[in-house]
């Protein structure tokens, strides 16, 4: 029996491979699922059913979970019920035939190669349960009662008002794994996109072949789930928080608000993390401290006028090329001996020694604060 099992795992490829081009030729609705995305849920079942046929035994609740998950994509790609039962069947029956094979290739007795293909028989028969529970769920969605049910689930997940047990459970319907890792989200269209545009392309590129997700419109943002950073191409702006459980995005979800707010109120677009923000989210947080480092290295060059403005700009890019002078005077298109005759003068008004690390930080912060414009609190209503 060790060396059929461990034949079956150096034949795994082979097996999916082998499977997969079955289930394509016999099953028309295939077309509708990428060919990646097919061969993995191939792969994780076959893993699943042969661990169950080694240990005598029928799908555990984990592994219940994870099928219906895969049943949920197929149901968002338009695969009927039918059609998905017909590929179990497909993908079971050249199981059980390559089973046979390999068992004759390494002496295995005929009993316990009946016993074996039963057991994957018995155990294909158990998801088909799941299945048909997860697909009543995309009919109610369809039929208009699954976006605020959708809006619900999304809004307790990320609040983590779900128990645990609760949590993956509802998971599978919407296509999650339990057991797998989550970003959370939240995101906001640019001006003149609709909500329902910038959800399409966070649900197609936010996971593996459009599966892995969940998007709902939460408090007027659109809040959720999924497993990889998005592509949306300049059609708003998204938070994302930092990888997490399914049932402890809470964390996840508090920086991924915080990462929306700071874009928002800094005016960057795109899909933003804490750690793209650098110190930027405390300088949104901590109004008193930004505000008196501007009072003190920025305040001072208002009696200065235009020459001032001029100044504040000269030390902004300064900072932005990594203080080299020859870089930051073409930028500013002015030779370096005057971009040095601005920096003494900046630092002669304010005090600052732009050669103290410390002033510097100070000084980018001020500059940074700056950048807001605006009550940074109406960030969120904007």
């Amino acid at each position: 029996m060790a060396a059929f099992v461990e034949a079956l795992a150096r034949n795994e490829e082979r097996f999916v491979e082998e499977m997969s081009s079955a289930i394509r030729s016999e099953v028309a609705e295939a077309a509708k699922v990428p060919e990646d995305s097919l061969e993995e849920c191939i792969r994780i079942e076959l893993r699943y059913a042969l661990i169950a046929m080694v240990e005598r035994r029928l799908p555990n609740p984990t592994e219940v979970a994870d099928t219906a998950a895969m049943a949920a994509n197929f149901a968002r790609a338009g695969v009927t019920i039918e059609a998905l039962h017909e590929g179990r069947r497909v993908a079971t029956r050249r199981t059980c035939e390559l089973m046979r094979e390999i068992g004759d290739e390494c002496g295995l007795d005929s009993d316990t190669q009946v016993e074996c293909i039963y057991r994957v028989w018995e155990w294909a028969d158990a998801t088909q349960v799941s299945d048909a529970e997860v697909y009543r769920a995309r009919e109610r969605e369809l039929q208009g009662g699954g976006e605020p049910e959708r809006t619900r689930f999304v809004r307790a997940l990320l609040h983590g008002t779900l128990a645990p047990t609760e949590a993956a459970a509802r998971a599978t319907a919407y296509g999650l794994l339990p057991s797998g890792l989550y970003l959370a989200f939240r995101a906001r269209p640019a001006p003149g996109v609709d909500q329902q545009t910038l959800a399409r392309s966070i649900e197609t590129t936010g996971g593996n072949d459009g599966f892995g997700v969940v998007v709902a419109s939460v408090d007027g943002d659109l809040c959720g789930a999924l497993t990889r950073a998005p592509r949306i191409n300049g059609l708003g702006i998204v938070g994302l928080g930092p990888p997490a459980e399914l049932t402890r995005l809470t964390d996840s979800f508090q920086l991924a608000n915080r990462a929306l707010d700071t874009a928002l109120a800094f005016g960057t677009d795109g899909v933003v993390t804490m750690d793209d923000l650098s110190l930027r989210p405390a300088i949104l947080a901590e109004s008193h401290l930004g505000e008196r480092l501007v009072q003190r290295y920025l305040e001072p060059l208002q009696e200065l006028g235009e020459f001032g403005v001029t100044l504040e700009a000269t030390v902004r890019e300064y900072l932005a090329h990594g203080m080299r002078i020859d870089e930051s005077a073409k930028a500013l298109f002015v030779h370096a001996n005057t971009l040095r005759h601005r920096l003494d003068r900046f630092q002669q008004l304010t005090g600052a020694d732009l050669r103290n690390t410390q002033h510097v930080l100070e000084l980018w912060w001020a500059l940074e604060r700056r950048r807001l414009g605006r009550d940074p609190s109406a960030a969120r209503q904007s």
